[in-house]
């Protein structure tokens, strides 16, 4: 199991409905192109959303933030096995 978090510096563009990512594995370094991009981005109409978020991998923000990126199928799918087992 991958026990090591990455930071990912997302850049979603409204009306394109696509998120582009840089993956860092510095976090000051991160949060600095992530600071220089949100006082950019803060002064065009809502554009282009950007955010900052870490997790082991990318494909973990691919399922938390699914909203951000296209997926193959329903959002039940997304969520690990077991999760929607009835009590």
């Amino acid at each position: 199991m991958n026990t090591q978090v990455h930071h990912y510096l997302i850049v979603y563009d409204v009306a394109a409905r696509h998120a582009e990512y840089r993956t860092f594995e510095d976090y000051e370094q991160a949060v600095a192109e992530y600071t220089k991009l949100e006082d950019t981005t803060r002064r065009e109409p809502l554009e282009r959303e950007v955010v900052l978020l870490s997790a082991d991998s990318i494909e973990t923000i691919k399922r938390t933030h699914s909203s951000y990126f296209p997926t193959d199928g329903s959002f039940e799918q997304l969520l690990p096995p077991g999760v929607l087992q009835p009590r």
